[in-house]
């Protein structure tokens, strides 16, 4: 069985392939918002992974969270697997701030979203794969 992305994910930016993690980027100016996806087929919970690739997934997500640390000094990193609507196993990390328009619920409590413009989603895939 080979690593297949659920087609939920299809909306969502590749940034770059980490040594276990394809690295989704959100579509959702609101946000800077990544998705870790470790690359193991038929994986629904971070218990599904072995011992050693749960250690990876840790680095990847110490990595995937100073990145955006540094990028944008958010005033939160939300750090969630959740997996109701998409059960393929996948981490979200994302970027609040006391000022985003979900500011202090959850991001899935706001329903308004807005992509980014295409320059602007050309500059934050610049960013997040130099600090990735």
């Amino acid at each position: 069985m080979e690593f297949e992305l659920s087609p939920n994910f299809s909306s969502k930016i590749f940034l770059v392939d980490m040594t276990l993690c394809r690295v989704l980027l959100e579509n959702e100016r609101h946000y800077p918002w990544l998705l870790l996806i470790p690359r193991r087929p038929g994986l629904k919970r971070i218990m599904d992974l072995s011992f050693d690739d749960q250690v990876q997934l840790v680095r990847e997500l110490d990595i995937a969270q100073k990145a955006l640390w540094d990028a944008f000094r958010p005033t939160q990193l939300n750090v969630a697997s959740i997996g109701n609507k998409t059960p393929q196993l996948h981490v979200h990390v994302i970027a609040r701030f006391e000022n985003d328009p979900a500011w202090p619920a959850t991001v899935w409590d706001h329903p308004v979203r807005a992509p980014y413009e295409s320059d602007e989603l050309e500059q934050m895939k610049q960013l997040l794969r130099e600090k990735l």
